[in-house]
């Protein structure tokens, strides 16, 4: 039997992260996903970053990382550092951080494995270039 291919963005919608401000930072209270925090597929509590939701006006719900998420960094150098938030702690998405919302229940660890497969494809592709980098539109034509 086989099965059709779809593309990311099909089977999928993408939340970016949130611009939280550097001065408004605190030494605990909710922490913040950063890119340096995706570190060998997991979430790295290193040099984690917190806020306090009264500093901010807008409601942030949608910037949670939960239990499962799965989520990307999106920026140069770091682009397709991928995670899952495999913690009961709740993270909130900072700037070129994404997360993978599923439109269907789809194993996520499975997801996670095959577009580690895709970063290889990727980096292998960028040799040539000084800093690999990853399109919005490429990840969501991925099959």
């Amino acid at each position: 039997m086989s099965y059709p291919l779809k593309k990311l963005s099909e089977i999928c919608k993408f939340q970016n992260g949130f611009a939280f401000k550097s001065n408004l930072f605190k030494e605990n209270w909710l922490p913040i996903l950063r890119i340096s925090n995706i570190q060998d597929n997991n979430i790295s509590y290193n040099r984690l970053v917190y806020f306090d939701l009264k500093d901010y006006e807008k409601d942030l719900q949608a910037y949670q990382v939960l239990k499962w998420d799965l989520v990307i960094a999106m920026s140069w150098a770091t682009t397709w550092k991928l995670a899952i938030n495999n913690n009961e702690e709740v993270f909130y998405l900072n700037q070129r951080v994404w997360k993978f919302i599923f439109k269907d229940e789809i194993t996520k660890i499975y997801i996670h494995y095959f577009l580690s497969t895709k970063i290889q494809e990727n980096l292998a592709q960028s040799l040539w270039r000084a800093i690999p980098s990853l399109r919005t539109e490429q990840i969501k034509t991925i099959q």
